[in-house]
């Protein structure tokens, strides 16, 4: 019923909303059109003028047997040399299927969020109304609520990873921390009044393997784990994640690194294939993309986890971003602002489609698997499968490629 009221509250925002620009835009095609066709007219006028004047020049040297010698060949910089490039770096911008997938995503239906939307909330009386009663509910009502659940969460994790690491290890503390890892995320889940919904449950990863997930958010994590119980790999840290992490390693078995082991691929690898041979341990969790992408598409997947010999289970997950935004742009907003948005959104609507096991053909390499494991995953989502590493939002492009942009930038300004 909640949903279902947003649904009808946001069409009918939206339709207002269009009914004011579609009276603005009408104008503003009239005047472009009038523009336009004074630009055409004098176009016209230049080319003929050019022409004519061209037509002049060369009936002269043609008269005079004219030749042309090197150094007249030779002439110095001018703007018009640059265009080319220009119209291909614009034609890069506009196309740019890199940059666009560390953007919010964008909504054929306005959901009353001023963070998606900064002049829409003023275009009508009515809009506002909304708009503000909306607000209100989000941070009067919804955000208190939602922040004591987050804090009684974090000590309910505290206090039972405490009691359970006490447990001798064995079968009964491991049915222990199921169960309170399961009741845990759950309660999690609801600081964002997540709704989930899980497709075929019989491809659930399975003890001592490995799950690999598309990634969108840190709260990937938490919707997973309402279903399911994993094993986190990830760098060491300090503050309020690392006790976390210190918390959740006192009642399972998971793998964390320092900053100097982590770079030693080696010792990585070394110590996945010791958990995953040890069918009592809980599946690991990875996104081989390594980044957070906006749930648009899918990246480059890190061939590390797919150098273990073991089975893969791929996992999909796709958000229905019309009742919250669950990327994570961590250029743009820490950790704290991040789950401000998220327990101020008014859900968060999810769709997690488990896929058959998968295992790395005799005649297939790290990379290969990897790329059909994350195809898989694209088709299953609906997102777009894409080659590019998503570390690129933080890198800057390789001298390599600059130096062969330079090189076809000499070749278009030498005459032979």
């Amino acid at each position: 019923m909640y949903v279902k009221a947003l649904l009808k509250i946001f069409e009918y925002a939206t339709n207002i909303k269009e009914e004011k620009l579609k009276d603005s835009e009408l104008i503003e095609t009239e005047i472009d059109n009038e523009l336009e066709r004074t630009e055409r007219i004098r176009k016209i006028q230049r080319k003929r003028l050019d022409t004519f004047k061209l037509d002049e020049s060369l009936q002269d040297k043609q008269n005079n047997n004219y030749l042309p010698s090197s150094e007249e060949l030779k002439r110095e910089f001018e703007l018009a040399d640059v265009s080319d490039f220009v119209r291909q770096g614009l034609q890069a911008i506009i196309d740019d299927q890199v940059t666009k997938r560390f953007t919010t995503e964008e909504l054929a239906v306005w959901n009353l969020l001023s963070r998606n939307d900064q002049q829409y909330e003023y275009i009508s009386f009515r809009v506002t109304v909304l708009w503000l009663c909306g607000l209100l509910l989000r941070y009067c009502v919804l955000f208190p609520f939602r922040l004591i659940l987050f804090m009684f969460a974090c000590t309910f994790t505290f206090m039972s990873t405490f009691l359970i690491g006490r447990v001798r290890d064995g079968r009964f503390k491991r049915i222990l921390n199921w169960y309170a890892t399961l009741i845990l995320h759950r309660i999690l889940s609801r600081v964002f009044s997540a709704i989930i919904t899980f497709h075929n449950k019989e491809n659930k990863a399975q003890p001592g393997s490995i799950c690999v997930a598309n990634h969108t958010s840190p709260i990937d994590v938490i919707i997973l784990s309402t279903d399911n119980c994993y094993s986190m790999i990830g760098q060491q840290h300090g503050g309020f994640t690392g006790m976390m992490q210190r918390a959740f390693s006192r009642s399972a078995r998971h793998i964390w690194f320092d900053r100097s082991e982590s770079k030693d691929r080696h010792l990585v690898a070394k110590r996945m294939t010791q958990h995953v041979q040890d069918k009592t341990n809980m599946p690991i969790l990875i996104f081989p993309e390594g980044t957070c992408i906006n749930n648009t598409s899918v990246m480059m997947f890190k061939k590390g986890c797919f150098e273990i010999e073991t089975e893969i289970y791929p996992v999909a997950i796709k958000y229905d971003p019309r009742f919250g935004d669950a990327f994570w742009n961590s250029s743009k907003h820490s950790m704290l602002q991040y789950l401000m948005l998220m327990m101020t959104s008014w859900a968060i609507v999810v769709d997690v489609y488990y896929l058959p096991k998968m295992s790395k053909r005799a005649d297939e390499d790290a990379v290969s698997f990897a790329k059909r494991v994350k195809k898989s995953i694209a088709e299953k989502g609906g997102l777009a499968d894409l080659e590019w590493d998503g570390m690129l939002k933080r890198a800057s492009p390789k001298l390599d490629l600059m130096y062969e942009q330079q090189e076809k930038y000499c070749k278009h300004l030498k005459i032979n």
